[in-house]
């Protein structure tokens, strides 16, 4: 008993005075400046998305200068879709993703 009593004083003498000379060694770093905040970047083209709730479906709207240019919105349980202006007045269409959209041009006659 006296044995174990004695080897658990030495183990705590070994950790408490190991603990201070690391603590010891330590050195304080100087201040990290935190990054720099993109909102107050002045960058003309950052796009500016707001999200909203509608129902069960989450909304995000892009715009760039005011202008919006494409709205996904994301159904609860479902894959998300993307509103998409034809032109610059027209009606917003749906597309499933944002790939481009490419056409067929193969030639079929040329003299």
């Amino acid at each position: 008993m006296n044995k174990i009593f004695t080897l658990l004083i030495l183990m705590l003498g070994y950790i408490f005075f190991s603990a201070t000379a690391y603590a010891e060694k330590t050195e304080v770093l100087e201040e990290v400046p935190s990054p720099p905040n993109t909102l107050d970047s002045g960058y003309e083209y950052e796009p500016e998305i707001t999200i909203r709730k509608e129902g069960t479906k989450r909304i995000e709207e892009h715009r760039i200068n005011g202008y919006l240019y494409y709205i996904k919105v994301t159904p609860e349980g479902f894959p998300p879709y993307y509103l998409v202006k034809e032109t610059e007045g027209g009606d917003w269409i749906r597309q499933d993703d944002l790939k481009p959209l490419v056409v067929p041009q193969w030639v079929i006659y040329s003299w």
